[in-house]
């Protein structure tokens, strides 16, 4: 009933910016919970105004790159608005991804500067990507005076590019996902996610703001919604401390990642009593299938928890809403009043009622990316037809919920991370001895998958704990800490599909059966 009563109004001129920056001025935006460090949307606007006025001077012209590399922090919040106000396009980089990672999104995004806090890796790592170095101690300079009057850079126009961000793929190097301002808008629904945002509402997630999720439900939305946000990231996740803190900082709602909310379970950090001495009321979740336990726990202990589907290039598609009524909490969920998803054939046509296909979008959803960065060809088999095709599987039961059958493809979802095999798969190769791999996510109770390596070893090459070892640090140092393997399996063979290729859908089933190794036996 809510989303037929939904008809999404054509907004022609949107700038993310102006969006979030339209609550009281005196009103607190970001509080840093480590520091203190508070900022209003007062000065959240002024300092923001100052760092556009001079990037523009500076020569940053309308959509060109400023890749930001910061951790959760007042800084972070003025940087990615002021290089929005002034026309450039953000490209967020995480602090746990390593060289090799990052500097091939420098070198694919190729921005014109790299905001970050330049310690000695970072002013090497800009000095190898060739690009021009803003520290955050230059930083604040730049916003402690000038002119806080701010000329827009282009028309604003909705589509315009506002946001590059990477996603792994199964193949090949991560793709860069041009967003447009309208991608913020097209999160309007999250509204319902959160059981309906409250003015009074302070927001927390432990997701990193450089991740599509954690930007937008961690920054963005709250900002829009005129809501005070709480930036806290710490180097390993402290459920006991983390409730702690959101205590202090009366956090009402927030993005918990189900591997998040595992871990406050297992810690018994949240209970009945600790949300009756807090303000927490309401979570959204998702990135990984969640199980019905999980949110009997939570609302046991007081707190609703919506789960919420959707992918870097298109988000907030399908989800749950109790404030709407309660749905099978098996189920996906239902589309988001504003958003057309339907379950589609091989012909791109719909299917019947409980018939599996692939779920899609209708391709002009605010939330839609506008393509792969300088990959038409990638964009041409995302979008095809008008719809952008998610890769996953589902079907549509009689009282238009959606349920999930599993992805298309080999992607893995860990924890909050949302990880590639080939470019595991390409570490990995690198230790001696590795002639073959094939990386995939095997179901784990607290992370949703783990990263999985089945390793072919050449002739002669034994496989022991030492070269499992090395192995798991080829990749922390290649792709980052978070995509290691925790599990390592050395096989006799591994097999492959009839046209040659390591066949992942087989290693997937066969190391998750019965404990069975692939390809025939550990050695």
């Amino acid at each position: 009933t809510a989303a037929e009563a939904f008809e999404p109004p054509v907004v022609r001129r949107y700038r993310i910016a102006d969006d979030c920056l339209r609550a009281e001025p005196t009103k607190p935006a970001v509080v840093e919970a480590a520091s203190g460090a508070t900022l209003t949307y007062g000065e959240l606007d002024a300092r923001s105004a100052r760092l556009a006025n001079h990037l523009a001077g500076g020569g940053v012209a309308p959509g060109e790159r400023v890749a930001v590399k910061l951790s959760q922090s007042v800084d972070m919040a003025i940087a990615v608005l002021g290089v929005l106000r002034a026309g450039g396009v953000v490209v967020p980089l995480s602090n746990v991804l390593a060289t090799g990672g990052l500097l091939h999104r420098l070198g694919d995004a190729d921005p014109r500067l790299l905001v970050c806090s330049g310690n000695a890796e970072e002013r090497q790592l800009a000095a190898d990507a060739g690009v021009t170095l803003m520290t955050v101690d230059r930083l604040a300079q730049v916003v402690a005076s000038g002119s806080t009057s701010v000329t827009p850079a282009t028309p604003g126009d909705a589509d315009e590019p506002a946001l590059l961000l990477y996603t792994s793929g199964t193949t090949g190097k991560p793709k860069g996902v041009l967003q447009a301002h309208r991608f913020l808008l097209g999160h309007h629904a999250l509204d319902l996610a959160f059981d309906r945002v409250r003015p009074d509402d302070i927001a927390y997630s432990p997701v990193d703001w450089t991740w599509a999720g954690g930007l937008m439900l961690g920054l963005l939305v709250p900002l829009a919604h005129g809501l005070t946000v709480v930036a806290h990231r710490e180097a390993g996740f402290d459920p006991d401390a983390t409730m702690a803190m959101m205590q202090r900082h009366d956090v009402s709602i927030g993005l918990f990642p189900p591997t998040v909310l595992r871990m406050v379970r297992e810690a018994g950090a949240m209970n009945g009593d600790v949300v009756r001495n807090s303000r927490l009321r309401a979570f959204v979740t998702g990135a990984e299938a969640v199980e019905p336990e999980l949110i009997d726990w939570a609302d046991g202990c007081g707190v609703t928890v919506n789960n919420a589907y959707g992918q870097t290039e298109a988000n907030a598609l399908v989800g749950h809403a109790a404030c709407l009524g309660r749905l099978d909490q098996r189920s996906m969920g239902r589309p988001y009043p504003g958003h057309h998803v339907e379950v589609l054939d091989d012909d791109l046509s719909p299917v019947a009622v409980g018939v599996a296909g692939q779920l899609a979008v209708r391709a002009d959803d605010p939330v839609c990316m506008l393509g792969y960065w300088n990959q038409p060809e990638a964009t041409a088999v995302k979008v095809v037809d008008g719809w952008l095709l998610t890769g996953d599987t589902a079907h549509r039961a009689d009282d238009g919920t959606l349920w999930f059958h599993g992805r298309g493809d080999d992607i893995i979802k860990s924890g909050a991370y949302r990880l590639g095999p080939a470019e595991i798969e390409a570490a990995v190769l690198t230790a001696p001895g590795v002639l073959h791999c094939a990386v995939v996510g095997l179901p784990d109770p607290i992370r949703g998958q783990v990263v999985t390596a089945a390793v072919e070893l050449a002739p002669g090459v034994d496989g022991d704990d030492a070269l499992a070892d090395a192995i798991r640090d080829r990749v922390r140092r290649a792709v980052g800490a978070h995509a290691y393997p925790r599990i390592v399996r050395f096989v006799d063979r591994l097999p492959r599909t009839t046209t040659g290729k390591i066949d992942r859908t087989t290693v997937r089933t066969e190391l998750a059966g019965a404990g069975q190794p692939a390809g025939g036996g550990v050695r």
